[in-house]
């Protein structure tokens, strides 16, 4: 990269002006084979790997997954961890066994408490949390560019005329996560659905990840899209994000699309927008997954008298 400043140095030029096409070149043949000795060292890493431990490194290296990491610890923008938190992050991080400090090594519903089953485990109603923290941001982001933004929006009835594939959801009262106006194209509707799938699940450990992907988009657009496109008059796009941080092709691009109208409307870099809208979902992501480490699984507590019927002002509570 420096030859021909070394070259100006070495003839004693008083007047050095560098190619600009040469200096091009040579960077982009450093780059080239840089990237050519990593690709060489990753692969032999990979060879020495369990199938287990190929798949978890796969998982690290896709696009966003890692990004937390080198997010500086801001509180005020929810990225800062406790030191138990971190812990366990790098445990979710490797699949390492989790500390047991403040926490059973058998779950309530009776099975073994690992990494695995306290992700997928649906006694405390954390895969809902986890589900909607994810809802609840796209909407947010896509408020300050879109019109008429709303989460668990009804679906219209499907009339009795209407044929619809025999795997679309034809129940009336059906709901989407969100649904926004003109955000694929002038004041036409767009509906999201969210999905967040554990890549380590058992019924996912037998697929590739790109196949795991594919088939929770494609289960979605089965049971959706014909719906929407039909009778709804709009857009349906599944966004599938894992607990890893990685995305499906459509919420890949679903985002990407998302922080182009933010950085245009807010007049900022869009590599900068892209960056933190990723490093938000990844921070909501990894947050949720914390809490279902360590979070209360067992039975729901019951007051004396219901809250819902409680006079707060103690005159008519019964």
């Amino acid at each position: 990269v420096t030859k021909q400043l070394t070259d100006a140095v070495f003839n004693q030029l008083t007047v050095f002006r560098a190619d600009d096409n040469v200096q091009a070149e040579a960077m982009k043949t450093v780059k080239e084979t840089k990237e050519a000795f990593y690709k060489q060292q990753s692969e032999c890493v990979m060879m020495n790997l369990s199938t287990a431990q190929q798949r978890q490194m796969e998982l690290l290296s896709e696009k966003g997954a890692s990004i937390w990491l080198t997010t500086l610890p801001l509180k005020d923008c929810g990225f800062a961890l406790n030191k138990q938190e971190f812990y366990d992050a790098l445990s979710l991080r490797y699949n390492l066994t989790l500390s047991t400090a403040n926490r059973s090594p058998v779950c309530v519903c009776g099975k073994r408490n690992d990494i695995n089953h306290t992700l997928t485990c649906k006694r405390g109603g954390y895969i809902t949390l986890r589900h909607n923290s994810i809802r609840d941001t796209l909407a947010e982001l896509m408020s300050g560019v879109c019109k008429d933004v709303e989460t668990e929006p009804s679906l219209l009835p499907v009339p009795p005329s209407v044929q619809l594939p025999s795997s679309t959801n034809t129940s009336e009262g059906a709901r989407l996560n969100v649904s926004a106006r003109s955000f694929w194209s002038p004041l036409d509707r767009a509906f999201i659905d969210v999905r967040v799938p554990h890549p380590q699940a058992q019924s996912n450990s037998g697929k590739s990840i790109k196949q795991m992907y594919n088939d929770h988009e494609n289960r979605k657009k089965s049971e959706y899209n014909q719906r929407v496109i039909k009778i709804e008059k709009a857009t349906f796009t599944p966004f599938v994000i894992s607990t890893t941080g990685g995305m499906a092709p459509e919420a890949s691009r679903f985002l990407k699309h998302l922080a182009e109208k933010v950085s245009h409307r807010k007049g900022q870099q869009y590599s900068h927008t892209i960056t933190f809208m990723r490093r938000r979902l990844r921070f909501d992501l990894l947050k949720t997954c914390l809490i279902s480490i360590r979070g209360f699984r067992g039975p729901a507590i019951h007051p004396g008298v219901a809250l819902d019927d409680m006079d707060f002002h103690m005159v008519n509570t019964p």
